[in-house]
């Protein structure tokens, strides 16, 4: 079965709440889980970048429930295309408060073929390369 990923950026709506972001992060991670999507959410505050990863037809379900959800506006996709190995199986998604300079890197950074390169420090980085080091061992797949 082919997989494939995509990254896009998008703005929070005003006066998202710490719970309502809790309950729709929460909601993601059971779509996901139910149709075998993977994503990594990366949130500054203002706005999101989104990574997702799985089957072609999962992913493409986890975005069409993405952009149902009212908690962001302006999505602009950075990059789609097939991949050959999932880099965040284990989870449904994964959520990461980010620093704005973070956010501004990921956001800048080359996502052509979602590569990352390993054995040794590259320059620049990948958005891969990016999102993997920020991703690291972190367990938390909600904001609490």
């Amino acid at each position: 079965m082919p997989k494939c990923a995509v990254v896009f950026v998008s703005a929070a709506v005003e006066g998202i709440g710490d719970e309502r972001l809790a309950e729709v992060m929460r909601a993601g991670r059971e779509f996901n889980a139910k149709c075998g999507s993977h994503a990594v959410v990366c949130f500054d505050g203002s706005r999101f970048l989104t990574y997702m990863e799985g089957a072609a037809s999962a992913v493409a379900a986890s975005c069409v429930y993405t952009e149902s959800v009212t908690l962001h506006t302006e999505i602009v996709e950075l990059a789609r295309g097939s991949i050959q190995q999932l880099r965040f199986p284990a989870h449904a998604l994964l959520f990461l408060p980010i620093s704005e300079a973070e956010l501004k890197a990921l956001m800048r950074s080359n996502w052509v073929n979602f590569s990352q390169r390993f054995g040794g420090k590259f320059i620049p980085e990948t958005g891969m390369e990016r999102l993997a080091a920020l991703a690291g061992n972190r367990l938390d797949d909600v904001p609490r």
